[in-house]
């Protein structure tokens, strides 16, 4: 399938993975109409306006910006924070709550028809995060409307998710987001904090956008700009990767037809 002597940002198996499973949320979800009108939303200014709201009030209008991007601005969801201590930000010793652990930094619900979505207060501080955890559990809201069975397995639902959040437009929140590396001081201590988001590797994430950005023949810049250095490299390599084989951009096209 790889005819470059260079290695590509994913492996074959995987690329057909994020193909076949791409093909089926764009047919699932709109076909071309929804998919022509999906954004690229971008970390930068005019995407997110602000009016100086703070706490929970600030989580609301991100969320509500999050659904017109999405296309689920009618789509009735309560926004709760969760207070659970272990949700709130941990000590400079210990890792960050991932999205996938024990105590998510956020989670989507349905409770006799109601759903009801809630993040972690602490993401308030990281607003690309908080982004991104939005958009994962908005997909979880889409992904439960869906008519037929996605091609993945089931046991890969929460990486089709993140997929699914790259679909709707958020390949660079959701790759910037894996790996959140923070400089910490107390007193004489310094070090590094971590944190870790989402499902999807970084490469897989960011080959998914570059399949986004080809299937609707934009122009990449912006995207460059906007990603982490060695992200946006990887953009470049694997947008290189799909102009020398343009199987899987047919295939979603073909798909939505």
């Amino acid at each position: 399938m790889w005819p470059l002597k260079r290695k590509p940002i994913v492996e074959a198996d995987t690329a057909e993975w994020h193909g076949e499973n791409f093909a089926w949320l764009a047919a699932s979800f709109g076909g071309n109409g929804a998919l022509a009108a999906a954004t690229l939303v971008l970390p930068k200014p005019g995407f997110f306006p602000s009016q100086g709201e703070t706490g929970h009030e600030k989580a609301l209008r991100i969320f509500e910006r999050v659904k017109q991007y999405c296309g689920m601005a009618n789509w009735p969801v309560e926004l709760v924070p969760d207070h659970n201590p272990a949700a709130i930000e941990s000590s400079p010793t210990s890792p960050l709550a991932p999205v996938h652990g024990k105590h998510a930094q956020g989670t989507f619900s349905i409770a006799a028809g109601a759903v009801q979505i809630s993040y972690a207060p602490s993401l308030l501080a990281h607003p690309e995060r908080l982004i991104a955890t939005f958009a994962h559990e908005l997909a979880h809201y889409l992904l439960a409307t869906a008519r037929t069975s996605p091609p993945c397995a089931d046991d890969e639902l929460e990486f089709l998710t993140d997929l699914a959040a790259v679909y709707l437009g958020f390949g660079v929140f959701m790759a910037n987001s894996v790996l959140d590396f923070q400089p910490l001081q107390d007193g004489l201590w310094q070090g590094w904090r971590m944190g870790r988001s989402g499902y999807l590797p970084e490469r897989d994430l960011v080959f998914a956008t570059a399949l986004f950005i080809a299937v609707k023949n934009l122009d990449p810049t912006s995207a460059y700009q906007c990603l982490k250095p060695h992200l946006s490299k990887l953009l470049k390599r694997g947008l290189r990767d799909l102009t020398f084989d343009r199987h899987l951009v047919n295939h979603i096209r073909g798909s939505i037809r």
